[in-house]
């Protein structure tokens, strides 16, 4: 038996004091949540009854090819991808979001009113009152352009059941920073696309929750915690952890080929 109403997650975005006026990047795990009546689809329902404007990734990694041979220092190696590229699906307005987002992300770009960016990698779903405008912002070249409107008008990061490993926003803090962002290539329906501004591993990223503490706001939500942070103190605090220390939320797995090409150029 559900034990998780809309009622019950519209109450928990309340207690975070969200509402019509609030544009917010969501970032939702449905399994950490628990049972959920009517699964992914309700809690996208109370996303956008309470929140003016709502914005999710739509990543597709799945796209990704690999030429032969390519920039130095790029977090890759260049060989050996033939059977990857063999397998790389082209990317169109329908193509799922990468699995690893998980179930709310990808019935969020199903959703009547949600629209999608046309990243070939890095797309964004978004519904509500600024969508079109927020999505506007992202191209080839700046694919991190939703989240610098998000920081330019105060909206907030909602991470519900997830933790800061899935809180993108934290890499628009490293481009302020000045840490090295990459360059991948993607297929679409009719060419093959270079691709700027991609950027690393966030696996280190929880490390920034403590120095984040006195501006976030949480409730309790099944058996997960939710979270609100605002997303331009989020960004001033990451900006601020990276110039403080050069290494700072990259993971410590030594084998990591995107933080370690970091921690060559620091």
């Amino acid at each position: 038996m559900a034990n998780i109403t809309y009622r019950d997650i519209v109450r928990a975005l309340h207690e975070l004091e969200l509402n019509q006026t609030n544009d917010v990047v969501a970032h939702v795990s449905l399994s950490s949540l628990g049972d959920v009546r009517g699964g992914a689809e309700t809690v996208i329902g109370a996303l956008l009854a309470t929140c003016g404007t709502v914005v999710m990734p739509a990543f597709t990694h799945q796209t990704t090819v690999w030429p032969a041979s390519g920039p130095a220092d790029n977090g890759c190696v260049y060989s050996d991808h033939t059977a990857e590229n063999a397998r790389a699906a082209m990317f169109s307005p329908d193509l799922p979001v990468d699995p690893d987002l998980g179930q709310v992300a990808e019935a969020f770009r199903r959703h009547p009113q949600a629209k999608r960016s046309h990243h070939p990698v890095l797309s964004f779903a978004a519904a509500g009152v600024h969508a079109e405008e927020i999505l506007a912002t992202q191209t080839l070249q700046d694919p991190l352009g939703p989240l610098d409107w998000l920081y330019d008008r105060h909206g907030d990061v909602l991470l519900m059941g997830v933790d800061h490993r899935s809180n993108v926003a934290l890499h628009l803090a490293e481009k302020f920073a000045g840490r090295k962002q990459f360059v991948r290539w993607a297929v679409g329906n009719d060419k093959a696309y270079r691709l700027p501004g991609i950027p690393g591993c966030s696996n280190g990223f929880n490390a920034i929750a403590s120095k984040l503490a006195w501006v976030t706001q949480q409730a309790s939500l099944g058996a997960a915690t939710i979270q609100r942070v605002p997303i331009t103190s989020l960004v001033q605090v990451g900006v601020q952890t990276i110039q403080d220390d050069p290494h700072a939320l990259l993971c410590d797995d030594q084998k990591c080929i995107l933080c370690n090409a970091v921690r060559q150029l620091v």
